[in-house]
């Protein structure tokens, strides 16, 4: 009789197991769902933003931080939202350029090392810390260190591309002595940048929002022809 008892105990207590475990799950599966759904919206908005920067608004920024906090709230440890988050941030500074911008930068910066905390080899964190140090107007050595881990964990990176080609092509329109620091840089990732078809586009942008076709055009001429014909009105040679 005792051994029945045991018996049914037992059975009993693998049920309660089973309903807690599928009860467990539910709860697990619903907050992956909803941290799930509100990254990819705020993300998708992101890359919205970056092809058409006049699409981006203070309100629409602001619900994007609200909803990236969301999924930040149900996986604290996730570094690919807290870098999203650091990317908001920057699109908030971008929008409202007035008192708050260097704070919206700094708390960029603070969602950037917080995601590389997690993930240290994670290029878009690197590049992230740079691009709000540029827009904070600290280009020392600390800004150079980002960019040179950046490279380290991920030389071909399109973001990486993208953000030297922008940087560098800048600096050297305004005649500055960040040109030379970054001169060689450029030309490799102005070269990787138009070969991957994920930077393209806003390596492209960036070369005609200086009106500088000819001149890297120049600088690339030992390229091979698929890279130099993505530049408008470069002359090519095989």
């Amino acid at each position: 009789m005792s051994m029945m008892r045991s018996k049914a105990l037992s059975i009993n207590m693998i049920k309660f197991l089973l309903i807690g475990l599928l009860f467990w799950g539910v709860f697990w599966s619903g907050q992956f769902f909803i941290a799930g759904n509100a990254y990819y919206s705020v993300k998708n908005s992101v890359e919205q933003w970056q092809e058409q920067p006049s699409r981006a608004s203070i309100d629409k920024a602001h619900l994007a931080l609200k909803k990236i906090e969301t999924a930040i709230k149900y996986f604290p440890n996730n570094a690919l939202y807290l870098q999203m988050r650091g990317q908001v941030y920057e699109w908030l500074a971008f929008i409202d350029r007035k008192s708050e911008s260097n704070q919206f930068l700094e708390s960029a910066m603070a969602s950037y090392h917080n995601s590389l905390t997690l993930r240290s080899k994670w290029s878009a964190s690197w590049v992230g810390l740079a691009s709000s140090k540029w827009k904070l107007n600290q280009l020392d050595d600390e800004f150079y260190s980002y960019l040179d881990s950046a490279q380290k964990v991920g030389p071909q990176d399109a973001l990486l591309h993208s953000f030297i080609a922008e940087f560098g092509l800048s600096m050297f329109q305004a005649k500055s002595i960040h040109y030379v620091k970054i001169k060689d840089m450029l030309a490799t990732h102005l070269h990787r940048g138009l070969q991957n078809p994920l930077s393209r586009e806003r390596v492209l942008q960036s070369i005609e929002k200086y009106s500088l076709e000819k001149t890297v055009c120049r600088w690339l001429k030992s390229s091979p022809y698929p890279v130099r014909k993505q530049i408008p009105n470069c002359v090519s040679y095989d």
